[in-house]
């Protein structure tokens, strides 16, 4: 089956996307040999993969120097797709029926591993955070490449001062370099989707990249971008009792917005 393409997959199993799993499957083996190549793959590592769908990333994975491929899926309707595949390389893949937002990826942490993953849309920012803020820095995963929505993506790469610097920016930016390394076009999904989308390769961190409070962190953040537009002062004065000297102390200036303070400043104040 590891010729099959995914458009003649769809029509030999009956598969149709479903809008719940959020499933636009690639169907351009250009792209996915790309995804590969980007990933970054140059020692015997594993793999975790979410939302393997067709199998057409997989099956693209399982060329490279792996050790071992684990494919977390929940629709159940992929799993003779998947098996089949599986048959092809039975020591290597071993396939998970989970929702991947209940996977501990920790489970993977006796040996070195990556995340490279077509993320289903719906869930692509949820899990990204999830994984980040869950001590991913003392873990062995060595990186992410992920796909995401082309205007997410922007969002999750935005330096200081941009206008789509968000709170996942700043998450991402804790915890890893992240930098995007190819857009894909709608049409090499299967179905079309309306946008555009982005891989982003997120090298991890080995630990954060500054010191903070992760409660308080959120805490903050959360605060300040729900009121992006509003000056900083205006946003955490619930959160301080006196919200001028808090900022005089860490020396962010009361008046800028929260997309227009750099990562430490954060950091600094959730240490107060």
């Amino acid at each position: 089956m590891s010729s099959i393409d995914t458009s003649t997959k769809k029509k030999l199993y009956g598969i149709t996307a479903k809008k719940k799993y959020g499933q636009n499957f690639i169907f351009d083996k250009n792209i996915l040999t790309k995804i590969v190549q980007k990933s970054k793959i140059t020692k015997k590592i594993n793999i975790l993969e979410i939302g393997p769908g067709l199998g057409g990333l997989t099956q693209e994975i399982l060329k490279a120097n792996v050790n071992k491929v684990f494919v977390v899926e929940k629709d159940k309707e992929l799993l003779p797709i998947l098996n089949n595949i599986k048959n092809l390389s039975p020591t290597k893949l071993n396939i998970i029926y989970e929702d991947a937002l209940n996977f501990d990826i920790r489970r993977l942490n006796d040996f070195p591993f990556k995340i490279i993953s077509n993320l289903p849309y719906n869930i692509s920012t949820v899990l990204l955070i999830k994984w980040l803020t869950s001590n991913i820095c003392n873990t062995t995963c060595l990186s992410l490449t992920l796909m995401f929505q082309k205007e997410v993506a922007e969002r999750i790469v935005a330096k200081t001062g941009s206008s789509s610097r968000s709170r996942i920016s700043l998450i991402s930016e804790l915890y890893t370099n992240p930098k995007l390394v190819l857009n894909v076009s709608s049409g090499s999904f299967i179905p079309k989707p309306k946008v555009n989308s982005s891989l982003i390769y997120f090298e991890i961190l080995k630990k954060p990249r500054y010191e903070f409070n992760q409660s308080r962190f959120k805490i903050i953040l959360d605060a300040a971008f729900n009121q992006k537009r509003k000056m900083i002062r205006s946003s955490l004065k619930n959160i301080f009792p006196n919200v001028k000297l808090a900022l005089q102390k860490v020396g962010i200036e009361e008046t800028k917005r929260p997309q227009s303070i750099d990562l430490k400043f954060f950091c600094d104040l959730s240490l107060i």
